[in-house]
């Protein structure tokens, strides 16, 4: 495993935070929430065979108290368009893994995108996840299978 393949997978959990987010339409509190929900799905490393990649870029997030790049988390598009560059830039890594591992690693980025989805109730909504934020994991489901 290369550090440039660290970083990309270090990246998308980044970037289905954001996009997860940019779904979102909490106040200012709930995307504080949802920002740290990022850091608690981080620690939920899966076993696996894409264990170890995992591992590495969960260390690369959290080394020098760093979660990632910083967006604009008023500018929703903007949050939108960056996350789905930075999951752009993990698929040529997933296509180069084995299988098994791939989809390990898919399973984690899923479940921060998750995570974060659940952190927060949208302004005015009963849901846990609302259908703007499912309907988001449901394309980054289907961003992720390349």
């Amino acid at each position: 495993m290369s550090g440039q393949d660290v970083e990309k997978v270090a990246l998308a959990a980044v970037g289905c935070t954001q996009f997860v987010m940019g779904h979102n339409r909490s106040g200012k509190f709930g995307m504080v929430k949802e920002a740290f929900a990022m850091r608690s799905a981080l620690g939920d490393i899966p076993s696996g065979p894409g264990h170890d990649l995992i591992q590495a870029a969960k260390d690369h997030l959290s080394g020098d108290n760093d979660s990632g790049p910083n967006v604009d988390a008023t500018d929703k598009d903007l949050m939108i368009s960056t996350g789905r560059a930075y999951i752009d830039g993990v698929l040529p890594v997933l296509a180069s893994l084995p299988a098994d591992a791939a989809e390990n690693v898919r399973t984690w980025l899923l479940g921060v995108a998750q995570n974060v989805a659940e952190a927060s109730k949208d302004k005015g909504g009963s849901d846990k996840v609302s259908p703007e934020e499912a309907a988001a994991i449901d394309e980054l489901r289907t961003l992720l299978a390349g």
